[in-house]
């Protein structure tokens, strides 16, 4: 089913379909979704897989503000009246019975627009045949390059198309195609095991084409497995307190985990940056020349144009100079936050009523370090070192401490108490590069930002990961420089021994 033809299926629901008492008000939206999945595990397949998924969801409003949800697990016109008609029949059955009223969807001005299809080719421009062909030879041939360890490829291609349309005529569509290629390997040393991933994402079935050119994710994740192999025997690091270099993948996880949800709006009661439930606009949370961004990027892995209530996604400049700004705001929401609507709503499916959430976040410097390019992890590493010691950044005595690889966390938006994991850190201040194990990257939001003095290298922005929220899952993505240097602080802390 093509973009055309469901914004047609939309606009009938909403033109024909059961009306409710005078002066209601409809949110339609319709998706279509299309997956295709493939797993290798040391040559052999474990998994292959596809995946259909269509369905509607309406939102229906009384007149005073109360609302309803339905959603049905079909693309028809038919299905779509049935779940608006349940849905009217909720929100006036809520409005009975007292529910919380919001207006905020009848203030929104009507928008007709259809956002790009980034992906260059078809999502069948490959058979599943040939896609399996395609990734097995990647896999076999990383096989051969490094057989002493366990590998496991994995590809992931999606397709997914949504129209949004409202009473007030507003009629939204856009199509988002993702594919990521992903390897895992699992190294053994001396009876302690570790594993890495590197992952490559794009838009279509064209990554495996540039991978089968380029065999960047295969040099990534060989390095990446050499590495584990020395994080298995490196020593453990003491606990303390440490000036810190974080790669661009743990940079994104801070803006996204320990910064981004507590600015989303329906979190302003619960977050380290509310106060009474107002976003706390004009707090200083980092230096000058610190800046937090977080917007749609076409043909990254989060991306999204509008909203899934029908508004445009906005570009919004979260923390500019160091200065908090703006908050990530959603119709609903927004207002009683006190922030400006951003678009920032998302839903997992159309059985999902959207909240406020991210798209791709990115955490930038004004003073940026140069970063010659090279081919190699720890010849990059060295790099680092060398960039360091040129601009008089590193300490003469004691470790300054590269963190490798985000692993994930926790974060608690109320207090700004973070937790992170890496994969490794290197001693950049040892000119041996000495390795140590993965410790713990704890500490404040806040007390972490006001440490970040420069980046170092070009932007990168395809750290990929799902963000969970209310139960919903959607992809998330999102970076800075390749490295971020930070301040040694008192409220940040690595782990070290147990």
């Amino acid at each position: 089913m093509d973009q055309k033809e469901i914004s047609d299926i939309v606009q009938r629901i909403l033109q024909d379909g059961p009306q409710t008492q005078e002066g209601g008000y409809c949110l339609v939206r319709a998706q279509a979704r299309r997956e295709w999945s493939l797993r290798l595990n040391n040559g052999r397949f474990e998994r292959v897989s596809t995946a259909r998924e269509r369905g509607i969801g309406v939102q229906a409003f009384t007149p005073e503000g109360a609302s309803g949800f339905a959603s049905v697990d079909a693309l028809t016109v038919e299905a779509g009246r049935e779940a608006m008609k349940r849905a009217m029949s909720l929100a006036e059955h809520n409005a009975r019975l007292g529910a919380e009223l919001n207006r905020a969807i009848y203030d929104a001005s009507p928008l007709k627009a259809e956002g790009p299809n980034p992906a260059k080719l078809e999502f069948a421009h490959f058979s599943l045949a040939e896609l399996q062909e395609q990734v097995m030879f990647l896999h076999k041939r990383l096989l051969n390059r490094s057989p002493e360890h366990a590998w496991q490829t994995s590809y992931r291609q999606v397709e997914d198309s949504w129209c949004i349309g409202r009473t007030d005529g507003t009629l939204v569509s856009y199509v988002v195609p993702r594919a990521v290629l992903m390897h895992q390997v699992t190294v053994r040393v001396q009876g302690r095991a570790k594993n890495a991933l590197v992952q490559r994402s794009g838009v279509d079935a064209g990554l495996l084409i540039l991978e089968k050119e380029d065999s960047d994710l295969e040099r990534r994740g060989v390095e990446r497995g050499e590495f584990a192999k020395q994080v298995c025997v490196a020593p453990h690091l003491p606990s303390g307190h440490y000036p810190l270099i974080i790669d661009y993948g743990l940079a994104k996880g801070l803006a996204h985990e320990a910064f981004g949800h507590a600015v989303e709006s329906d979190h302003m009661q619960e977050s380290v940056l509310g106060e009474a439930g107002k976003l706390r606009k004009g707090l200083q949370v980092a230096r000058p020349g610190v800046h937090i961004i977080d917007g749609p990027l076409e043909g990254d892995w989060a991306y999204q144009p509008f909203s899934a209530n029908g508004l445009v996604r906005e570009t919004v400049e979260i923390v500019k100079d160091g200065v908090l700004q703006a908050g990530l705001g959603d119709i609903f929401s927004a207002h009683k936050a006190g922030m400006p609507v951003s678009g920032a709503g998302r839903a997992e499916s159309y059985g999902h009523i959207p909240l406020p959430r991210m798209t791709n976040i990115r955490l930038l410097v004004d003073h940026v370090l140069p970063l010659a390019p090279t081919s190699d992890l720890m010849a990059e590493i060295s790099q680092v070192r060398q960039t360091l010691m040129a601009a008089g950044e590193l300490h003469d005595e004691g470790k300054h401490l590269l963190l490798l690889g985000y692993r994930g966390g926790q974060v608690n938006p109320k207090t700004g108490d973070f937790v992170f994991q890496c994969d490794g850190i290197v001693d950049v201040a040892d000119p041996n590069l000495t390795i140590y194990q993965p410790s713990i990257f704890s500490g404040k939001i806040l007390s972490a930002l006001q440490a970040i003095r420069a980046g170092l290298g070009g932007g990168c922005f395809d750290a990929i990961g799902t963000c969970g929220k209310g139960g919903q899952s959607v992809p998330s993505s999102g970076g800075s420089h390749r490295y971020l240097l930070l301040d040694q602080d008192e409220y940040v802390t690595l782990g070290g021994e147990q």
